[in-house]
């Protein structure tokens, strides 16, 4: 009966791993190069005085016409001087601001809070959201808003690449990898699961008609949350292009405690997926758990194939967005990254089934 279930599973495995593969790597289709419409970019920083102003240096360099950019940093109650940091930017640049938050809100609280209200005073036709540890590319703006010229996109998201040069921050950036390949993917065949907040942009018009964060349930992660809802909505379509020029760079976890508090944040977080999603990730889960089965109840060599198996089809996942890119580097540390992908896959679901409180810069939320 094993046997007969590690077959079955592989093959289904193979045939969906190999899907999402290739979906991944043609999900890019730039539209009309055009397209100018105005555009909010929003950062939500809190305490980041050693990253806000390499990403600022980013904003400012921008290739887009500074008339139709509105840049908003919040300044979510940073005890540091972040503020002072970004003063030196509002200064002389006009087309930048600064929010500060006063107050902690009851709802919704934290980041969320944070983004809402920036949205609240923007000016954009599209609000494009990323962090205030992140470097976006010149084309960033230029070439995410072509993929609106078609009125009936709500949501764009891209990819987003962890540059470090240890092991383990290499690691990092080989699991992002893979989980935007998956969304690129799935967005690709029209059953939309996740986007992260690093590289996200929302239609206005999109925002709005879903009530905007105000109405959208609170969630642990937010951007997850303002995707999930323009996307359930019906009313619009999302893209998520492995897009070179449109990749945005950010820094991995510095050691396995904040790397353990990513994750639980993110699984969290996504308890609220729909059932489409959650089958989506649900079988690599019962796949990892019948593959640990049957290292003690199967032959050997069935077990054998099926890790075996498992292991290239999730090299073939890696491959495209390592090669468009340009980071095929990662690829040397795949197998230590299939190792940790395996434990984390396996023990997180189970972990945040019965814990919900998350914390995170010094807050704790419960989801």
């Amino acid at each position: 009966m094993i046997v007969t279930l590690l077959f079955l599973f592989s093959v289904i495995y193979v045939v969906m791993i190999l899907l999402f593969a290739g979906a991944a790597a043609t999900s890019k289709a730039r539209p009309d190069e055009g397209y100018r419409p105005c555009v909010s970019v929003i950062i939500a920083a809190r305490n980041e005085e050693e990253q806000i102003g390499a990403c600022l240096d980013s904003i400012v360099a921008l290739n887009y016409p500074q008339e139709l950019l509105d840049i908003i940093l919040v300044d979510d109650r940073s005890t540091d001087r972040t503020s002072e940091i970004v003063n030196r930017y509002t200064g002389n640049h006009a087309h930048i601001r600064m929010l500060r938050i006063g107050a902690e809100s009851e709802f919704p609280p934290g980041k969320t809070n944070a983004v809402m209200s920036a949205v609240d005073i923007s000016r954009g036709e599209i609000l494009m959201l990323t962090d205030a540890d992140c470097r976006v590319p010149p084309k960033w703006v230029e070439n995410t808003v072509t993929y609106y010229s078609d009125p009936s996109v709500g949501v764009v998201a891209g990819f987003t690449s962890l540059v470090g040069e240890s092991w383990f921050d290499e690691m990092q950036a080989l699991d992002w990898f893979v989980l935007f390949s998956v969304a690129a993917a799935t967005t690709r065949l029209g059953i939309p699961v996740t986007a992260v907040g690093t590289n996200l942009s929302v239609r206005r018009a999109a925002y709005d008609s879903v009530g905007g964060y105000r109405k959208i349930p609170f969630s642990v992660t937010e951007d997850y949350a303002l995707f999930h809802a323009v996307t359930a909505s019906g009313k619009w379509k999302a893209r998520l292009p492995m897009d070179p020029d449109t990749l945005v760079q950010s820094t991995p976890c510095n050691d396995v405690k904040q790397l353990y508090n990513q994750k639980k944040r993110w699984f969290t977080g996504g308890r609220g997926m729909d059932a489409k999603s959650l089958l989506i990730f649900a079988f690599p889960y019962m796949f990892n758990v019948l593959l640990l089965l049957g290292v003690f109840l199967s032959p050997w060599w069935a077990v054998s194939l099926a890790i075996a198996t498992k292991l290239v089809v999730d090299f073939l996942l890696c491959l495209p967005a390592a090669l468009s890119f340009r980071r095929t580097s990662l690829l040397f540390v795949y197998p230590l990254f299939e190792i940790y992908y395996y434990m984390y896959v396996l023990i997180f679901p189970a972990l945040v089934m019965f814990r919900s409180e998350i914390t995170w810069k010094d807050r704790t939320f419960r989801n």
